[in-house]
């Protein structure tokens, strides 16, 4: 549905395969039972009636499978079960209208038969025939009355037609109530018409970053103002998602918030890059802006539209959504889902082979086009994956680490074509990563969520002046024991009063200095010289703190938060990490 693709049209397009296949296998299982049931005598107005009722028994066990398919979010779960739920009530009830038959109770037989014809949609055609047989035995039509048989072939012609108008109401109702948001309004599927609980606002914490505050207070702006020259394609305000109380094992309840009052933009022509270690919320906050997951409270603004809101604005089309999970269809080939979402995203046949020409070549996708998806490496369905999102030049794009599994050389291509598809400047993007030389090398800003909350954003260079500001001492060792080592350690402090040591191994030490302790960088070469050659190092390295670094730290909260620690401050304050100093 991120994809643009309509409800209706999804639907409409999975029914006229599922149905055209259904009917020729039903009609072929007909045929061979009326081509070897000899004895039968056929009435023409007969024949014509189960015709008839096999026209609406097909689409009326199709769209009933549909209706099911909503009982389970997990395909195979669901077609196992229900196939053999299928096959017990159509077993069932052949048995049971049948053991009445020859009982000879015509009263039982004939309520039965209606019951299972009216509830049980997989039934009508079974009945039909069943009856067209006991009706058209030769030697039984000018002997005996079958009103009750005709009355009951009538009931299991009709009971179809009136399944496909229910089962069609139900499945519109359950794709509004529980399908995926679509960015269009649907003909059929108007889901979005509907009126939307009101998201709640929960209160801000304080002590955030003045960065954060910033952010926050633009996003304000943006919304109260209407003098706003440019409104930015993704806005997030006071953005909450907040799951259902667990108990721990020592029985204290205990509430998990994926995301704690978010709000940032995303302008024209920018990639915003979110950082964070696992479980920091940043799958729940593209979910959220995919449609796939409700947000407890807090706004989310996409272009024009508000998801879940009233406003209906067709200006975005679709969005190039990379999901985490490669949403492929294992055996469909490769080109062949580039010719699928191309074909969804409105793009002509002419228009097609070209974009599928320049991708390929881009991603170096060419020799494994002809390939099924279920024999592609994982490195090449996340290019498969990235190369989906980016069909239709998307005016946004959520990219859910795109790039894991890849290899350096693909990740440098996709970078190369990800920078590329940003140079109209009309485009935003939002980008999550584990890793930093990707945000470093295609992001324009970088916000770093911890435990669901956004520490800090900004430039790259923003954030390594401000919580790097210092330098980064690393020694690799030789040979050492625990006497020289507590030796160079003191030797560290007499050189930088305020070091603070961050790893602590058998042949490697590093430390963070802060600024003030650096007088000049040739002061600082001569003295680590000296404790060169007076201790057993081999050799040393002495540079600014990159992003990193700054990463590694604001991480560290998280662990701490999960190990019941309490919460720290979002700056990372000296004062704190002398105390943290491992002394030997």
């Amino acid at each position: 549905m991120m994809s643009g693709l309509y409800p209706s049209a999804y639907w409409a397009g999975q029914a006229a395969v599922d149905i055209a296949f259904y009917f020729i296998i039903v009609t072929l299982m007909m045929g061979s039972l009326f081509a070897f049931h000899y004895g039968v005598y056929f009435y023409i107005e007969k024949f014509l009636a189960v015709i008839f009722c096999l026209i609406g028994y097909v689409p009326a066990v199709v769209l009933f499978t549909y209706v099911v398919s909503f009982t389970s979010k997990k395909v195979n779960n669901t077609q196992e079960f229900w196939s053999f739920i299928f096959s017990l009530m159509t077993l069932v009830s052949i048995i049971t209208i049948n053991i009445t038959f020859f009982i000879g109770n015509n009263l039982i037989t004939t309520i039965l038969h209606d019951l299972f014809s009216i509830f049980i949609p997989t039934y009508p055609l079974i009945g039909c025939l069943i009856c067209f047989i006991k009706i058209s035995w030769k030697s039984t039509p000018s002997h005996e009355n079958h009103d009750n048989s005709w009355d009951r072939l009538l009931v299991s012609v009709i009971s179809p037609y009136v399944h496909c108008a229910v089962l069609l109401c139900l499945l519109r109702y359950l794709e509004m109530k529980n399908g995926g948001k679509s960015l269009r309004r649907d003909p059929f599927f108007s889901a979005r018409t509907k009126d939307t609980k009101v998201l709640r606002f929960s209160e801000v914490s304080s002590g955030e970053d003045e960065d954060v505050q910033a952010e926050r207070a633009k996003v304000r702006e943006m919304m109260t103002s209407e003098s706003c020259s440019e409104t930015p394609p993704i806005l997030i305000n006071n953005l909450l998602k907040e799951y259902d109380e667990k108990r721990t094992f020592l029985g204290r309840k205990i509430k998990k918030f994926a995301t704690k009052n978010i709000s940032f933009c995303v302008r024209k022509g920018e990639i915003l890059g979110l950082l964070g270690p696992n479980g920091a919320g940043k799958s729940t906050l593209i979910n959220i802006l995919a449609g796939d997951t409700e947000p407890s409270a807090g706004q989310v603004f996409m272009g024009d539209n508000l998801l879940g809101g009233h406003r209906e604005n067709n200006a975005i089309k679709f969005v190039g959504y990379c999901p985490q999970v490669n949403s492929l269809w294992p055996e469909i080939t490769l080109e062949e889902h580039l010719e699928i979402y191309s074909t969804i995203k409105g793009m002509s046949q002419s228009e097609t082979k070209e974009v599928i020409t320049r991708i390929s070549n881009a991603l170096d996708l060419t020799e494994h086009l002809k390939k099924p998806a279920k024999k592609l490496s994982a490195g090449m369905k996340r290019k498969l994956c990235f190369a989906l999102s980016i069909l239709g030049n998307p005016q946004i794009m959520l990219l859910d680490e795109p790039s894991t599994g890849m290899d350096p050389r693909a990740k440098q291509q996709m970078w190369k074509v990800m920078r590329a598809a940003f140079r109209s400047r009309e485009q935003a993007a939002i980008l999550t990563t584990h890793y930093i030389e990707e945000a470093d090398a295609v992001c324009d800003r970088v916000a770093i969520l911890v435990s669901g909350q956004l520490r800090c954003i900004g430039t790259v260079q923003h954030l390594k002046s401000k919580f790097g500001s210092g330098y980064y001492l690393e020694m690799k060792l030789k040979k050492m024991d625990e006497i020289e080592k507590e030796l160079l350690h003191k030797k560290i402090l007499h050189i930088f009063p305020n070091a603070i040591q961050q790893e602590s191994f058998s042949t490697l030490l590093s430390y963070k200095i802060p600024k003030e302790n650096v007088q000049t960088l040739a002061h600082c070469f001569l003295k680590l010289e000296e404790a060169k050659h007076a201790f057993k190092i081999e050799e040393y390295s002495f540079s600014q703190s990159t992003l990193e670094q700054v990463f590694v730290e604001l991480t560290k909260e998280q662990q701490e938060e999960d190990g019941s620690f309490g919460t720290l401050n979002s700056r990372l304050c000296w004062e704190r990490m002398q105390e943290d100093r491992v002394l030997f």
